[in-house]
C-alpha cells in the first residue's frame, strides 16, 4: 500500500539460464525477494534462498498504479518477451509474460476510535479469535519521553482491505498458469499512543536576550500493530486459507499450508524476503501471496499508512473520571460474536484447504500455456538449423515401374534395404558400417544365354526285339 509509485524499472534480461524455465504448477521452489532500488516499488525475484545474484535471477514483480485513484496492480513477469512469435505488450515490447496478477486500492480506509475513561468500546476482530491485545498501561510504556507530563491519548484502530488475484492470460486468453481468481481479504488492527509533556521554555529576540518565558508542548507518537490477519478466498465465498502474522519486532513471518515467508529488517530499513513454498500448491500463487502480505500488507507497511487522529492536548485532561486509561476494552459475547472467526492459539501455522479442494472449486482452470524453455530467436535458430540439414539429405526417386497405378497416394514411409560395408574410421580406428550409395552400385555384366544341342543316340537292336 501507500500511495507513492517508483519510476519506471527495467532490469533487463538476466545473463543466465535459470529465467528460461518456470516451475512445474505443483513443486516446492524457495525464492528471494528483493528490492530493486530505494525509491522503486519493483522486486527481482531470485530462485533459491542463496545470495541473490545475477546467477540466480529468475523473475520480476511490477508495481503500476494511479496516483489519485489508488488504484494498483502488481504483476509476477517472467523474461520471455513474445507469446507465439508476438509481443506480449505490444505498448511495450520489453515487457515479459505475466504469470500471476493482482489489483488493490493503494489507500485503504481506518477506523480508529479514542479511549477514554467514561466509556468502554468493543474490541475490533477479525477472522480469528481467542487472543487478545495487551493493556492499555503496556503500550504507554513503549513510548519514551521527556519533560513535564501533561496529557496521554491511546487510539485504537483497524483496518479492512483486499486484493484480487489471478492468473495471467495470453491474448488468446489461455491462462500462464492453472489457477482461478482468489481475493486476499486482509484485518489488521493496532494501537496508538500520543503522551504530551510540557517544558518552560525562554522567549529571545534577535540580538539572544531574553525576553520572557512560555510553555512548550511536545507530542511523543508512536504506533503499534497487534495483527494482521489474512483470508483468502474463492468464487461464492469458499475459503481456501486463513493465516495471520504478529506486527510486533523487526522481523515478521508469514506461514501457512501454501507458503511460509520471513523478512528482516525495521521500518526505515527492510530486508529481503525468504519465500519456501509448498507441495501440492504452484509456487508462483504462494510467491504473489507472500510478495503482498510481506511488502503491501506487512506491519511497516501499515504503520506508514496509518495516520491517528489524536484530541486536543487539553481534552479529557480535568477530571480523573475522564483520564484514558487501560482495560477498557471487551469482545463481544453471546450471538453478537461471528461464529466464523477461528481461535488463533489453535492455528498459529494457518489452515487451508487441500491442493485437490482447492482445483475441484467450480471455474479452476487446469489448462495453461506451457512458456517454452527457449527464447523465440533461439526455437527460430533450431527450425531454421533443422531445415538446412533436411535440404541436405539427398533425395532418392523410386522408379515405380509397372506398380505406377499401385504408388500410395498419401505420404508415408518407404521401407528399403540399403547395401553396405565395413570400414575403418581414420579418426578413431573403430568399424563402422559406411552405406554404398545406389550411383556407386555396379550392375553385373549381362550373359548370354546359350542353348546346348542334346544329340539322342537310338540303338536299332531294341526295336528289333
Amino acid at each position: 500500500m501507500g500511495c507513492c509509485y517508483s519510476c519506471f524499472f527495467d532490469p533487463g534480461v538476466p545473463d543466465n539460464d535459470e529465467w528460461r524455465h518456470m516451475p512445474a504448477p505443483d513443486s516446492a521452489e524457495n525464492y528471494t525477494i528483493q528490492k530493486c532500488g530505494m525509491f522503486s516499488k519493483d522486486y527481482n525475484v531470485y530462485h533459491g534462498t542463496d545470495d541473490p545474484s545475477e546467477d540466480n535471477r529468475q523473475l520480476w514483480m511490477n508495481k503500476e498504479g494511479d496516483w489519485w485513484t489508488g488504484k494498483a496492480y502488481i504483476d509476477i513477469e517472467n523474461f520471455h518477451l513474445k507469446t507465439e512469435g508476438e509481443p506480449n505488450n505490444p505498448d511495450d515490447e520489453k515487457r515479459g509474460q505475466v504469470l500471476w496478477h493482482s489489483q488493490f486500492i493503494d489507500t485503504p480506509h481506518f477506523e480508529q476510535h479514542v479511549s477514554f475513561g467514561a466509556g468502554r468500546h468493543e474490541r475490533f476482530l477479525g477472522f480469528f479469535d481467542g487472543y487478545d491485545s495487551d493493556d492499555d498501561d503496556e503500550y504507554y510504556g513503549r513510548v519514551s519521553h521527556s519533560g513535564q507530563f501533561w496529557n496521554k491519548f491511546i487510539v485504537k484502530f483497524s483496518c479492512r482491505t483486499s486484493a484480487k488475484i489471478s492468473p495471467g492470460k495470453t491474448k488468446k486468453g489461455v491462462n500462464f498458469r492453472p489457477g482461478i481468481d482468489l481475493t486476499l481479504n486482509v484485518f489488521s488492527k493496532g494501537t496508538a499512543v500520543r503522551i504530551v509533556t510540557r517544558t518552560w521554555e525562554e522567549d529571545r529576540d534577535e540580538e539572544g536576550n531574553v525576553t520572557g518565558h512560555h510553555w512548550a508542548y511536545h507530542n511523543h507518537d508512536q504506533e503499534f500493530v497487534d495483527w494482521i490477519e489474512y483470508k483468502l478466498t474463492a468464487p461464492g465465498g469458499v475459503t481456501v486459507a486463513i493465516f495471520r502474522c504478529q506486527g510486533t519486532g523487526n522481523s515478521s513471518t508469514w506461514e501457512c499450508p501454501i507458503f511460509k515467508a520471513t523478512k528482516e529488517g525495521g521500518f526505515f530499513s527492510e530486508g529481503d524476503c525468504n519465500v519456501e513454498t509448498k507441495d501440492g500448491w504452484d509456487p508462483l500463487l504462494g510467491l504473489m501471496l507472500a510478495h503482498l502480505c510481506s511488502s503491501e500488507y506487512s506491519p511497516n507497511q501499515i504503520k506508514r499508512d496509518f495516520v491517528p487522529n489524536f484530541p486536543g492536548r487539553n481534552r479529557f485532561r480535568y477530571g480523573k473520571a475522564n483520564r484514558p486509561h487501560g482495560n477498557l476494552w471487551y469482545a463481544p459475547e453471546g450471538d453478537d460474536r461471528d461464529q466464523e472467526t477461528l481461535n488463533g492459539t489453535d492455528y498459529e501455522g494457518g489452515i487451508s484447504i487441500d491442493p485437490e479442494m482447492f482445483q475441484a472449486i467450480p471455474g479452476y482452470n487446469r489448462e495453461f500455456y506451457m512458456v517454452p524453455p527457449f527464447s523465440e530467436e533461439e526455437l527460430a535458430a533450431e527450425a531454421e538449423e533443422e531445415q538446412e540439414l533436411n535440404q541436405e539429405k539427398p533425395k532418392i526417386e523410386i522408379d515405380w515401374g509397372d506398380l505406377a497405378n499401385c504408388a500410395p497416394t498419401q505420404p508415408c514411409a518407404v521401407l528399403r534395404k540399403v547395401p553396405a560395408h565395413m570400414e575403418t574410421d581414420p579418426e578413431t580406428g573403430l568399424l563402422i558400417f559406411v552405406p554404398i550409395s545406389f550411383e556407386a552400385l555396379t550392375p553385373p555384366p549381362a550373359q548370354e544365354k546359350v542353348e546346348e544341342e542334346i544329340e539322342v543316340v537310338i540303338d536299332e537292336s531294341d526295336d528289333e526285339e
